[in-house]
């Protein structure tokens, strides 16, 4: 079968290599939509993985199953950490810190032809029949959005929201939270996509103070200015890391301002939940976000337009 591994040095290749079986217990399944996720750009996260092959934004049918819950047929999405839901983390909801979440993945990514899922992941596999496969790859980066959003405490109604980064998880941002939310981007093609897709998109000379932050791109410049749009009393989410190499500087006045600072780090079963009902009731479609579908030999070339900010965001279809 086809696989798109990361290799080093920012770059992927599509080898042939032999497919998995299914796990005991598990599920064993054919991909029909994998999407590229921004985070599988970050050099310094990947090189850390090698060997390592793409997809976790993931779906696709059961060839194979081993659980009398899911059937042959079935269209999944399988998060690729799954939670054992009884430690101490996950009765706290603290999902991404139970141990389990941490060892468990797909074999042997979600970026090939075929893929297993184990066990237990299926903690956090959800049955998506209802969907298309374009629009059930984007159940896990929705629900890491769903995340943010619930951390956030947000209230919605007239309160003014501020999105950070309009590349494709500050568009999600911006669709979930809706009206009243304004997204800010340096690149005129990003700010046009959000404009197309009915948002409020706008430069950052065009700023206004708000009382929710989202920061989606890992930076100190992003941050920074999330601080001149918050006005006192906000909360600002970051919901993206720094490089290793660098810490977050926090001015003074975040304490004397009454500035709320949360972080965001991917999600958990009931964001899962919470994003696959909002697919089905048509919140978000893959076209709104996904400016590229193409087969897995595009990928690399894809890969390097994704990270030089060319194109938005591809998806791999495979049938």
């Amino acid at each position: 079968m086809k696989v798109a591994r990361y290799v080093g040095d920012g770059k992927i290749v599509i080898a042939n290599e032999p497919a998995p079986a299914c796990p005991a217990g598990g599920l064993l399944v054919r991909t029909q939509a994998s999407g590229l996720c921004s985070g599988e750009l970050m050099s310094w996260y990947m090189d850390r993985k090698i060997p390592h092959v793409l997809g976790h934004e993931v779906v696709g049918t059961i060839l194979e199953s081993d659980d009398a819950r899911f059937a042959v047929g079935d269209r999944v999405f399988p998060h690729h950490h799954a939670p054992c839901l009884s430690c101490e983390f996950c009765r706290e909801g603290l999902y991404v810190h139970c141990a389990q979440w941490k060892r468990t993945k797909l074999d042997p990514g979600g970026m090939a032809d075929v893929f297993a899922v184990g066990n237990e992941n299926l903690s956090d596999t959800v049955k998506v029949n209802e969907l298309r496969p374009r629009d059930g790859a984007l159940v896990e980066p929705l629900a890491c959005v769903m995340k943010s959003f619930r951390l956030s405490a947000h209230s919605g109604g007239q309160e003014r929201t501020a999105v950070i980064g309009l590349g494709v998880m500050g568009l999600i941002h911006l669709i979930v939270v809706g009206e009243g939310a304004v997204g800010y981007d340096l690149n005129p093609a990003r700010i046009d996509w959000a404009r197309r897709q009915g948002l409020h998109a706008e430069h950052p000379e065009k700023a206004e103070p708000a009382s929710c932050v989202y920061v989606c791109p890992g930076s100190q410049g992003a941050f920074d200015f999330a601080m001149q749009l918050a006005r006192p009393g906000a909360t600002i989410v970051m919901f993206a890391p720094l490089a290793p190499s660098q810490e977050l500087r926090l001015p003074q006045d975040i304490y004397f301002r009454d500035i709320k600072l949360v972080h965001s780090y991917s999600c958990g079963p009931d964001d899962t939940a919470m994003a696959v009902q909002a697919i089905k009731g048509g919140r978000l479609k893959a076209e709104q976000v996904v400016s590229h579908f193409i087969g897995i030999d595009e990928l690399p070339v894809a890969y390097e337009d994704m990270k030089a900010g060319r194109i938005l965001k591809p998806m791999v279809l495979f049938e």
